[in-house]
């Protein structure tokens, strides 16, 4: 089974039909936050802002109270713009959420 972007998940023996489904739904999800990861570090250089974590397709953002709305729009545009990378004719929908902490999302 392959992921939109070509990444090739294999099974030791036969695989179980919701893991075959599955794959590349999830797969994909990962390479689109993987694409979006390796982007954000240049992007969010001039926001003070670090990569603390990712959740499945969320990642994690610490950043100065003042760069938080301008962190937020990077991300959200990065992150845009590695979905149309593999769902091209799909809308990409993404959710930025600001909080204290993790918590508060």
């Amino acid at each position: 089974m392959r992921t939109l972007s070509g990444r090739r998940r294999r099974w030791p023996c036969s695989a179980i039909t919701t893991e075959l489904l599955n794959t590349p739904v999830q797969g994909t999800s990962a390479d689109i936050t993987k694409k979006a990861l390796g982007q954000l570090p240049q992007r969010l250089a001039n926001t003070g802002a670090r990569i603390i974590g990712t959740v499945h397709e969320e990642i994690i953002l610490e950043v100065a109270e003042e760069m938080t709305d301008e962190a937020a729009m990077i991300l959200k545009a990065t992150m845009i713009e590695a979905g149309k990378a593999y769902l091209a004719k799909v809308p990409i929908e993404v959710e930025v959420t600001i909080g204290e902490t993790w918590a508060e999302k």
